[in-house]
Order: structure tokens, then sequence, then C-alpha cells
């Protein structure tokens, strides 16, 4: 009794009209083929949020999962917690894995939230905006479940939410206080070479420094005022 919705949830997909064999076989094969690190990877919902990314909640179900280029908007399903939810969450990603023989729609979705949660702070944001309903005790709770989710048994395409997590991570990599940091990271913290020249400018400097005062009397140099 349960197959028929659970389906539906997970699949929605699957109501549109069949095309032929030739074509189904060559899409479910583009679609098995295992995304990138960058297609996976996604910046948490606090870093987005202070990228101008909004977050806006839907009514419907995985299949209104989008990302609004035009005015950077995230929106995602409503989903409402209580002390069931994550034997539900990790019943439906392990009945996908042994029955779905297409793309883990869901256990995307997971990784997707997985993805875009890491603090109690990002879990925060999410239900201010009505995204996430929270009857646990706490947000601690929620954030520690996502992370806790294990990741697909197989890795698995599903076109509309990786379209998702692209256009979000495009939209923040083109952030200037994110390129610069980026920037900063890689070829200033992460390169010893540039620190060693720096560290050698300063020392040269110093030493000039050192070589000025040692002829010129530095304390000549004094900007004091006279009083009258």
């Amino acid at each position: 009794m349960l197959a028929q919705p659970i389906q539906y949830l997970l699949f929605p997909q699957d109501n549109d009209d069949k095309k032929s064999d030739n074509e189904s076989s060559h899409t479910s094969n583009n679609m098995n083929k295992p995304p990138l690190v960058e297609e996976i990877t996604i910046s948490s919902v606090t870093e987005l949020a202070n990228s101008q990314v909004r977050f806006l909640p839907t009514a419907g179900n995985i299949s209104t999962v989008r990302f609004d280029t035009k005015t950077a908007t995230l929106h995602l399903p409503t989903i409402s917690f209580d002390v069931n939810t994550e034997v539900i969450l990790r019943n439906l990603v392990a009945y996908e894995a042994s029955n779905a023989s297409g793309p883990l729609v869901f256990t995307r979705y997971t990784e997707l939230m997985n993805g875009i949660i890491d603090t109690e702070e990002d879990v925060k944001l999410l239900r201010e905006k009505g995204i996430i309903s929270n009857r646990l005790k706490s947000d601690a709770e929620i954030t520690n479940l996502w992370n806790g989710m294990s990741k697909s048994i197989r890795l698995t395409k599903v076109p509309h939410i990786d379209k998702v997590i692209e256009g979000v991570n495009k939209h923040y990599n083109s952030q200037w206080k994110v390129k610069f940091w980026k920037s900063m990271k890689h070829y200033v913290f992460g390169s010893w070479q540039f620190l060693t020249l720096l560290a050698t400018i300063m020392l040269l400097l110093l030493m000039t420094l050192q070589a000025f005062c040692s002829v010129y009397n530095c304390r000549k140099f004094k900007f004091v005022s006279d009083s009258d």
C-alpha cells in the first residue's frame, strides 16, 4: 500500500511520458555516471546567506527544489522534524537504494541538505524561513541528524538537483568577498614561497633601517612640537 505514494514522492518524473528504449538507455547511463566532487560540494546556509542568497519554502515535493539565478533564491520543500523523522528518512534512503533502478532522487536530496546544514545556525535560519519545522528539543538535534546521514551507496546524477547545486555554487563563487578570500588562501596562506619572500623583504627592510640608524642618529628624527 505504501509503495505507490513513496514512489510518487521519490520519482515524480515517472508520471511523464516514456521515451524510446534507446533514448532511455542513453539517459540512464548519463545519470548513473558518478558526480564530480565539485557537484557534490556546496556551501552552508550561513555562508550562502552572507553571499545574498535567499531561502524560500515550497509546498511541493522534492521536484520543487530549484535555484532562481535572477533573484538568488533557493527554493526548498518544507520538512517537519519530530522523534520519528530520522527513522523515516533512513528507511526511505534504504528503500530507494534497494528498489530504484534509476537515479537516487531522495538520497541526492538528503546529500543536498547534509551539505548546506553544518551548524545549529544553519538550522535556525531555515527554521525562521519556514523551511524547517522543529518539534524536537533543539536545533542541534536536527544538525546532528543531517550530518549523521550516510552518503548514497552508489553515486548518482539527478539533473534538477545537480542543476541547483551548480547554480548555487556559481553564484557563491562569483561574490567578490569569496573570490578575495579564496585568492588569499591559495596564493598567500597556501604558498610557502610567498611567505618566504615576504619574510625576506621584511628582513631586508629591518636591516636597511638598522644601517640607516647606525650612520644617522635616529634620535634626531623626533616629531616633537615645541611649546611656547
